[in-house]
């Protein structure tokens, strides 16, 4: 019988435990035992401890397996939980003390675990990562309810002992969707007003999850902060988280921040989908506002340019070349995504990753098993990280005491979500551990220096998949924006041109479902629409000349607080323009909050009525800002039409003396003809 909790947890949630123990050390767990139906005094905890293993495989199999084994020690019957130490947070302390051997007695209502040698499975005994099986069960019934599975670190290290060096990387972000159907006038204040608030809750992970880094100052992890909820933080009245991170980027020893895109994206889904350009604008925006919430330059301090490049997506050749163009020199990139990377053990190995820019960039394979801990107990993140501290325990015991430093990088996951509880298991294991040691991602690097040899040769397979993005909305949306940001001139103008852009950039997020991307990049347009509505060309008003030449005053009005820089364009069938055309363009700067009355010289062709459409374009042609219509009435005469009528009357006059002067001469001859009329009489 499995349950679960009416809250959504588990029915048995790991709230602590010892890290590692050694001669004399009890192994403690604090665990909160619910099961909905069943009374609390009617519950027991049973607890089975299974040898210890000699690979990273058995680690594996010891989680997916049902059992791993025949336990070495395990409680006889279970331990009723009513009768355990209660805690703070509903749960219950189980302490165990620990003996090398079989455990000769136990405290009363306790269980002494006893690690016992098998075989030859342990080389290092008792040194080593044993199994610990811990199952919920109804003591009414014997039916288990719930079970989980963590790891018992016995660490006999001695002080010439190299560590492992683990390079933990941590995302700093909080889910950002679109607002639901914010107004224009919303908009037109605040165009960010297009993406809704963080909710309080991924605030309050996000905050507690600064806060238990801070809690271990010492600890190195590497803190990919997202630039796009930086400034999400900021605008929504949480400062102080921003400010804290900010202090914890002082050294970069300890808390390195790498440069980043403004939002999470998938790099080779991007340059994929043809849009490399955005990758391009991901990747300057995001420095440019992680440097100042930051307040000082992002990068490590062993690299140029940008620094190194860290992700736990596929990473392919075309990606590669782009993100070394952008100023990228060193790559942590999936160990599933690259053939034949060195490895050392189990630990990983800096290597030369051929480029198509001709000389190799060096290169560090994440571990993917590592990178799946992360989210591999769901609703459990205390034993999430213990689990990781586990495997990261078994990887050093599979060489231990070895002359040669190792590493190992774990990256967690994009979609992993802050959790305060697993960081302070996780950086409270790292912290005085005897066999690992906490480096940044620099440190990683710096650890193993000259690149190995690939067996093969190392190449980037196809990262594969269509990442889903609008494509076309995306494109379309950045040249709006595009023709907006060459239009606004001053610091408010490219305080709303940035702020525009990074509504683009937020769509293209992989913590956003495809109909959130469409939703945002939709809000976008809104909030472009709402820019554009403060510009306005006066027409549906009708204007007369009364010459053949004349000035048509063009009235743009504009209610924006910035100048806007346009090109004004004047078309019409009837009206020639000053350089003898029918169309006309001009530049034109709108002054803020003001009517801006732009002369424009125009000459009739023929009088009559018609209509001269103008619009404004953004300086870079890619937006029509406004538009707008004006009928002309000419009622001049043109000097062709004067030529003409006279030409005319001229024709008719000359015609009019011919005719007469031909009538008059025949009239004339009629007369000299006619016989003399008296000889009739």
């Amino acid at each position: 019988m499995v349950v679960t909790a009416s809250n959504g947890s588990p029915p048995l949630v790991l709230l602590s435990q010892t890290p590692w123990v050694g001669q004399g050390q009890p192994f403690d767990l604090k665990l909160r035992p619910v099961a909905p139906g069943v009374p609390p005094g009617q519950l027991g905890l049973s607890v089975a401890v299974y040898p210890c293993l000699t690979s990273v495989s058995g680690f594996d199999q010891s989680l997916s397996a049902g059992s791993p084994g025949t336990p070495v020690s395990s409680t006889p019957s279970p331990l009723p939980v009513s009768g355990l130490p209660t805690v703070t947070g509903g749960g219950v302390d189980l302490s165990m003390p620990v003996v090398v051997g079989e455990a000769t007695a136990s405290p009363t209502g306790g269980f002494t675990i006893g690690l016992t040698a098998q075989g030859d499975e342990c080389g290092a005994y008792p040194s080593g990562v044993y199994p610990v099986r811990v199952l919920l069960v109804d003591l009414a019934d014997h039916q288990t309810v719930a079970g989980i599975t963590t790891f018992l670190v016995y660490a006999a290290a001695g002080d010439a002992t190299q560590k492992l060096r683990v390079a933990v990387v941590l995302p700093v972000q909080t889910p950002l969707v679109p607002a639901a159907a914010p107004t224009p006038g919303q908009l037109l204040i605040r165009p960010t007003a297009a993406i809704a608030p963080p909710s309080a809750a991924s605030v309050g992970a996000l905050s507690g999850m600064v806060d238990a880094l801070s809690a271990s100052p010492g600890v190195a992890v590497t803190l990919e902060a997202s630039p796009a909820t930086m400034t999400a933080l900021a605008a929504s009245g949480h400062q102080s988280t921003v400010d804290e991170l900010a202090s914890l980027s002082a050294d970069p020893s300890v808390h390195q921040f790498p440069a980043t895109t403004y939002a999470p994206v998938d790099a080779s889904g991007l340059v994929d989908a043809g849009l490399g350009t955005e990758l391009h604008a991901q990747v300057v925006r995001g420095a440019q506002v992680l440097t100042t919430s930051l307040g000082r330059s992002t990068g490590g301090d062993a690299s140029a340019g940008l620094g190194v490049w860290v992700s736990a997506d596929p990473l392919d050749t075309a990606t590669l070349a782009q993100l070394l163009d952008n100023g990228y020199t060193r790559v942590v990139l999936p160990s599933t995504s690259v053939t034949g990377a060195p490895t050392n053990g189990s630990a990983a190995e800096t290597f030369a990753l051929p480029s198509s820019h001709g000389a190799p960039v060096t290169a560090l394979a994440a571990d993917d098993d590592l990178t799946a801990r992360f989210t591999g107990a769901p609703g459990n993140p205390v034993l999430a990280a213990h689990q990781l501290l586990g495997e990261l325990a078994q990887i050093y015991y599979e060489k231990p005491n070895d002359t040669t430093a190792r590493v190992v990088a774990a990256v967690a996951p994009d979609a992993w979500g802050a959790s305060p509880s697993l960081v302070s298991a996780l950086l409270g294991g790292l912290e005085g551990s005897p066999i690992l040691e906490a480096v940044t991602v620099d440190g990683a690097f710096a650890t193993v220096p000259t690149p190995a040899a690939c067996r093969n040769t190392c190449r980037l397979l196809p990262s594969g998949g269509d990442p889903g993005l609008p494509v076309a909305a995306i494109r379309a949306q950045r040249q709006r924006v595009d023709g907006f940001t060459s239009a606004a001139l001053g610091a408010p103008g490219r305080t709303v041109s940035s702020q525009l852009g990074d509504l683009v950039l937020s769509s293209e997020s992989t913590a956003l479902r495809p109909d959130q991307q469409s939703g945002l990049l939709d809000n976008t347009g809104v909030a472009v629409d709402a820019q554009l509505s403060q510009l306005a060309v006066a027409g549906d008003r009708t204007v007369t000349l009364t010459s053949q030449r004349g000035t048509l005053q063009v009235t743009l009005v504009s209610s924006a607080p910035y100048p806007v820089d346009t090109v004004l364009s004047l078309t019409s069938d009837k009206l020639l323009f000053a350089d003898g055309t029918t169309e006309w363009s001009q530049n034109a700067t709108l002054l803020p909050d003001h009517t801006n009355v732009v002369p424009v010289t125009v000459r009739a062709r023929t009088s009559g009525e018609f209509r001269v459409d103008i619009v404004l374009h953004s300086p870079n042609g890619g937006l029509e800002l406004s538009s707008g219509t004006v009928d002309v009435r000419s009622t001049a005469t043109s000097v062709v039409g004067v030529v003409l009528s006279l030409g005319a009357v001229a024709v008719l006059v000359v015609w009019w003396l011919r005719t007469s002067r031909r009538r008059r001469a025949l009239r004339l001859r009629d007369d000299a003809d006619e016989p003399d009329g008296t000889a009739f009489r």
